[in-house]
Order: structure tokens, then C-alpha cells, then sequence
């Protein structure tokens, strides 16, 4: 469902709403709409118009991974006000409910005005094999019902015995990918870290040659920054976050009927278990199966066991 041409944060699969749009909501009341900022691609830049209206953009020449878009969104912040605070998110998450996010915020906001540089961790409720990891260090402090720690290091996507042993240990959360940190503080970060980023970040910032953004290293800002910093503050988010990476979130936000199936469309069955059924646009008929995935769409279809359901990626490829 999730196309280059149409990704992820524009489908509208749950509560009615392209998943941008909730982003954006979920921001109203706390950030002016002249302080967001929607970092995109040139290719997206008429869907973004038609989704998010008047809000602010910049729009990336080139795609460089995060580490250059938050770069390019620092510098374009810092010309425009100067210091402050800058907070990093995806568009494209499912976060409940909006007060506690916010809350989590204004924490990280405080910690970051001391020179940290903030990472928001959730504490896993399952041994997710699709997820990055964050480990815990010693404790910074509490408020409210946000706890703050040392950051001890990144894990990228851990096999299932190696997740398990996270929960078990209790001492790691999910990375959520979304960041707090001064301007100053993050370009002070790039520059040091990620030298050839900044350098090339702000000579496209200064003339805007194409060019320019298209030699600068495709790098995420957890590789290029976020692992080295010996400023990093974990944040233990006290609300709920899901990436929806994969077809199984509509097990976890869809109500499931008795023989635990999630149908959605013009999907039905007979004799079929655990199983997830979705259908736009076409006439969906499973008989007789247990513990898989049937997508079917104009696009496409998929079938695939549940459990296969993270190597999506590699089937596409």
C-alpha cells in the first residue's frame, strides 16, 4: 500500500485520517502553525500541498536519509529564529493519546534547553523484531509521569531471542525516532559527527545548487549522531507509539471476531483463524486458513504468514 509515490503518512487506513494529518493535529495547540516545519522530498511536494494545506515546507532536492533532513530543517530554523527549541518527528506514527505526548515534550524540551540532546524511548509490550532499541543508563530525572535517563547506546533491529532478553532485562525501550535538542546544539553535533553532511547541507542552504544536496552522504541521524553523542537523553515516553510498520498494527488497533481475524473491506472467509484480510477495491474470498496475511488491492496482492510479515522489504526487493 505504501508507494513511493503515495507512502505511508498519506494512507488513510486508520481512524479516517492520512496519518500526516493526525501528526499535525496532534500538534495543534502546542506549536503555531508558523513554527512547524514539514521536511519532504521534491517528489511529494503537490500530495504534501493537498494533505497539509498551508503548512510550512522545505523540500529536500535529493533524498539523504535523516541525518541531512534534519540538518537542512536546523539551518533553515536558525535563520529564521535564531536559538530555540527544535522537536524531530516522523509523520507517519500512530501516537495516544495527544496530552501525554505533549507532556513528554515539554520534559524533553527542559532537558534539551541543558545541553542534552533528547531521544524518546517506549517501553516494548512484545518482543518486536522490527524495531530499533535504545539502552538505558542511570537516571536523570522525573516529572510527572515522564522518567529521563542516560542514553547507553543504540541497537538496530535485534532477532526474536535477542528481544526478548531486552524486556527481560528492562533496561531498554524502543526508539521512537522522534528527537528534542537546541538548533544550536544539533548543528554544534553535525558538524562535529557528520562533518561532510553539514558541510554540504549548508552550501545547498546558501545557494541552493542541487547539486550540492545530492553529494551529501545518505545517513540517519541514529548512525551519524545519535550513537556518538555524549549528550544523548532518553525520555521514557508515557504514552502509547506504534511505527505501524507492518500489515500486523491492524491486528494490534482492529477489533478481531471470534475466531481472532481482522477483516476490513469486502473481505470475508470460511474457515479461516487468526488471520489478517484486507481488501480495497476488490472482492476478497479466503477458505480454509490459519495464521496469514491476504492483502488485495489494485496495486497488488499479498499473501503471506503472519509470522513472515517483517520481511516484506526483502519480498519487494
Amino acid at each position: 500500500m505504501s508507494q513511493p509515490h503515495c507512502p505511508k503518512q498519506f494512507l488513510t487506513i486508520f481512524d479516517d485520517k492520512p496519518l500526516l494529518t493526525q501528526t499535525i493535529e496532534r500538534l495543534g495547540g502546542y506549536f503555531k502553525r508558523s513554527e512547524r516545519l514539514l521536511i519532504i522530498p521534491r517528489e511529494l511536494r503537490a500530495l504534501t500541498r493537498r494533505y497539509a494545506g498551508k503548512e510550512n515546507v522545505v523540500v529536500e532536492p535529493v533524498r539523504r536519509n535523516t541525518a541531512p533532513a534534519i540538518c537542512l530543517a536546523g539551518m533553515v530554523l536558525h535563520k529564521k529564529f535564531g536559538g530555540g527549541i527544535m522537536h524531530v518527528m516522523p509523520a507517519d506514527h500512530l501516537i495516544k493519546p495527544k496530552n501525554a505526548f505533549i507532556s513528554a515534550l515539554k520534559y524533553g524540551q527542559k532537558l534539551a534547553e541543558n545541553g542534552y540532546v533528547v531521544t524518546y524511548g517506549i517501553r516494548p509490550g512484545r518482543p518486536e523484531t522490527g524495531y530499533g532499541y535504545v539502552k538505558l543508563g542511570h537516571r536523570l530525572g522525573v516529572s510527572r509521569n515522564n522518567r529521563a535517563y542516560r542514553g547507553a547506546g543504540f541497537t538496530e533491529k535485534p532477532n526474536a531471542v535477542r528481544a526478548r532478553q531486552y524486556i527481560k532485562s528492562g533496561r531498554y525501550l524502543w526508539n521512537s525516532g522522534i528527537f528534542t535538542f537546541c538548533i544550536k546544539t544539533i548543528l554544534e553535533e553535525m558538524k562535529s559527527f557528520v562533518p561532510k553532511v553539514y558541510r554540504g547541507v549548508e552550501r545547498y542552504a546558501a545557494g541552493g545548487v542541487v547539486s550540492n544536496f545530492g553529494r551529501v552522504p545518505d545517513i540517519s541521524i541514529d548512525y551519524g549522531v545519535m550513537e556518538k553523542s555524549r549528550r544523548l537523553c532518553v525520555v521514557e515516553g508515557n504514552f502509547s507509539w506504534d511505527d505501524v510498520g507492518s500489515w500486523l498494527a491492524l491486528d494490534r488497533y482492529f477489533t478481531r471476531d471470534k475466531k481472532k481475524n481482522v477483516l476490513i473491506g469486502d473481505a470475508r472467509g470460511i474457515d479461516v483463524k487468526d488471520s489478517i484480510m484486507f481488501s480495497r477495491d476488490v472482492p476478497l474470498r479466503v477458505h480454509g486458513v490459519k495464521g496469514l496475511i491476504v492483502i488485495a488491492s489494485p496495486d497488488g496482492v499479498l499473501v503471506c504468514r503472519k509470522d513472515r510479515a517483517q520481511d516484506l522489504k526483502k519480498l519487494l526487493k
